[in-house]
C-alpha cells in the first residue's frame, strides 16, 4: 500500500511507543542529560530528586478547612500532590544540566538547559528541589519570566544572603511562576507534615514575597 510504512517499522515505532509508557508508569526516575557534570554533581542532583519522590501525601496535620482555603498545587500543576508527579514534571521540562558561574544567582535556566552555580551543590536538599522546581517553570514560557524586584525591597534570598534581589530581576509578576509554585509545594509540605509549620510558613512567607502584587 502506498501511503503504509514497512511492517518492521511499525513494529519499530510500537516498540519504542511501549517502553516509553511502561517507562513512565513505572516508578523508575527520569534523570536528563547529565554528561556536563562530575560524578559527585551527577550524585547530588539524583539524591535530590530520590529526596522530592519520597514524598507523597499522607493524612493531612493541620485543619481540613484551612487546607482548602489556602492549597493551590492541584489548581498549578493539574494533578494532585506527589512527589514523583513532580518529578516527572520537573524532569519533563529540563532536558539538560551543565555547571558554572551563575553570577547572582543559583542557577539559570535557557533553553531546557539549567546551568548550576557553585552554591547549588552546597544546599540542602529541599532547596535543591525548590531550586530545580523553580527552573522548570522557566520552560513554560515567557509568562514566566522574571521581573524586576523593587529597589526597596528588603526581603532576603534564604539560600544565599550575598545575593540581594532589589532593583534585580528575581521577582515574579504572576502567580504561578517560579516563586509562586515553590510556595504551592511549601504549603503542602508543611500540610502534610513534612515540615513543621513554622519552618513552612517562614519558607513559604519567603518564596511568596516574590510574588509582586499590584
Amino acid at each position: 500500500m502506498v501511503d503504509s510504512k514497512p511492517l518492521f517499522e511499525l513494529n519499530s515505532y510500537k516498540a519504542v511507543f511501549i517502553v516509553f509508557v511502561l517507562y513512565w508508569f513505572s516508578g523508575y526516575p527520569l534523570y536528563s542529560d547529565e554528561s556536563k557534570l562530575n560524578a559527585k554533581q551527577s550524585k547530588i542532583l539524583k539524591e535530590s530528586y530520590s529526596y522530592l519522590e519520597t514524598l507523597e501525601p499522607k493524612r493531612i496535620k493541620i485543619d481540613k478547612s484551612t487546607y482548602n482555603h489556602l492549597t493551590q498545587f492541584e489548581s498549578i500543576f493539574k494533578f494532585g500532590f506527589s512527589g514523583k508527579k513532580l518529578s516527572r514534571w520537573i524532569q519533563s521540562r529540563i532536558k539538560k544540566y551543565s555547571y558554572g558561574s551563575t553570577g547572582d544567582y543559583v542557577a539559570m535556566y535557557h533553553d531546557g538547559d539549567v546551568l548550576l552555580g557553585r552554591s547549588f551543590f552546597s544546599l540542602n536538599r529541599l532547596d535543591r528541589v525548590l531550586v530545580l522546581l523553580h527552573e522548570a517553570r522557566h520552560a513554560d514560557g515567557k509568562n514566566y519570566s522574571h521581573v524586576v524586584c523593587p529597589e526597596n525591597f528588603q526581603f532576603l534570598n534564604p539560600r544565599d544572603w550575598k545575593i540581594h534581589p532589589a532593583g534585580k530581576k528575581g521577582c515574579d509578576s504572576v502567580s504561578d511562576g517560579g516563586y509562586g509554585i515553590t510556595a504551592a509545594f511549601l504549603f503542602e509540605l508543611g500540610a502534610y507534615g513534612y515540615l513543621n509549620q513554622t519552618e513552612a510558613a517562614h519558607r513559604y512567607n519567603s518564596e511568596i514575597s516574590r510574588v509582586l502584587r499590584d
